[in-house]
């Protein structure tokens, strides 16, 4: 028995130790933009903005897939960026989505826009069919249907409905949005200030994802098996349409948007990486020098050592990188070389701001 015992003891401390031990000591930080928008006047920006912290497998854990990563931090929000101020303001904080497939929609006009999120199987069906139906169900009562933010005042209004993509129209007073029930797609209607709601089409597609337009205040595009076709909305008239009379997107490229955020710090996004990856800053550093992680998170680090840095410091961790440069050698030298030209680089930044 005592053989036996002492059999089971050393299994399970040499358990605990893999299971404990099967994460890196680093971060990998994911941040990236979707679904931007500029008003007509081009003077603000809205974005959904996803931003992830986590630990990446590593040893045995990575196979045979890859292994899973250890989510230490995520969140989904909406962003409205004013340009001529450089002003950064969430509009509305999704928190930690599960998984990633996601569908986000913003439409924008002068003085406001609509936006929503959905799963991209929609609502019931996840709600119905995932591993993780109770949580979907949850998030569906919180987040099904759109909402209309406006530009100068900020109200934010949501409308309830089983819903996805919503347009706005010109006037901002109407929206038109895709509805999915099984395989069927609807095109929903919806008056603001008369708080009504219909379909106004049914569509044979096997695409969850059609595109609907405003041509007008009274007539909606939308594509209908390789066709443009529209709806005048007061006669229920159809016909076909020619693409030049949809109007331009108002889309704004990811690099725009990066472009515009660039000054912003993880924190200022929400994340304190001193809250969920403690270490003291001579870890912090070597982090740096041995390129642990990814780019975003070494950028993490440096935003959280700024405050107390000065000249000499970020020059000491730039040797530091030449002198572990130098001791290595062949490919490794190579590699390292290489791998570390872009966190020399954003060193040399914080070192221009000097």
């Amino acid at each position: 028995m005592k053989k036996k015992s002492f059999v089971q003891l050393i299994t399970f401390l040499i358990l605990s130790a893999v299971l404990t031990s099967c994460y890196e000591d680093y971060l990998v930080i994911n941040s990236k933009f979707e679904s931007g928008r500029i008003n007509p006047d081009s003077t603000r920006i809205v974005f959904f903005h996803v931003l992830q912290a986590s630990q990446p497998p590593k040893g045995i854990s990575r196979f045979p897939d890859g292994g899973t990563h250890n989510i230490i931090y995520k969140n989904v929000s909406i962003y409205s960026y004013y340009i001529d101020e450089q002003k950064l303001e969430k509009i509305y904080d999704f928190g930690n989505l599960p998984y990633s497939s996601w569908n986000y929609n913003i439409s924008a006009q002068s003085n406001s826009y609509v936006f929503s999120i959905s799963p991209t199987s929609g609502w019931d069906w996840s709600v119905k069919n995932t591993t993780i139906a109770e949580r979907y169900k949850s998030l569906s009562e919180k987040f099904m249907g759109f909402y209309k933010c406006d530009f100068v005042t900020e109200e934010l209004n949501q409308y309830r409905y089983n819903a996805y993509d919503p347009e706005l129209s010109p006037d901002e007073n109407q929206i038109i949005y895709l509805k999915r029930d099984s395989l069927k797609i609807e095109i929903g209607y919806f008056n603001i200030s008369e708080t009504k709601n219909k379909i106004i089409k049914k569509l044979e597609s096997n695409s969850a994802f059609i595109p609907i337009y405003w041509v007008d205040n009274e007539l909606v595009a939308y594509k209908a098996n390789k066709n443009l076709e529209a709806i005048n909305l007061k006669t229920n008239d159809i016909r076909s349409i020619d693409k030049d009379l949809i109007p331009k997107s108002r889309e704004i490229s990811i690099n725009k948007i990066e472009e515009f955020t660039r000054q912003f710090s993880f924190q200022d996004w929400g994340f304190v990486l001193t809250e969920y990856w403690k270490k003291n800053e001579k870890e912090y550093i070597n982090d740096i020098i041995i390129l642990s992680g990814n780019l975003n998170y070494r950028k993490a680090i440096l935003q959280t050592l700024l405050p107390n840095f000065n000249k000499s410091d970020y020059e000491y961790v730039l040797n530091k990188m030449e002198k572990y440069e130098n001791s290595l050698e062949g490919l490794e030298r190579t590699e390292y070389e290489i791998y570390s030209t872009e966190t020399k680089e954003l060193i040399e930044y914080y070192l221009d701001l000097f």
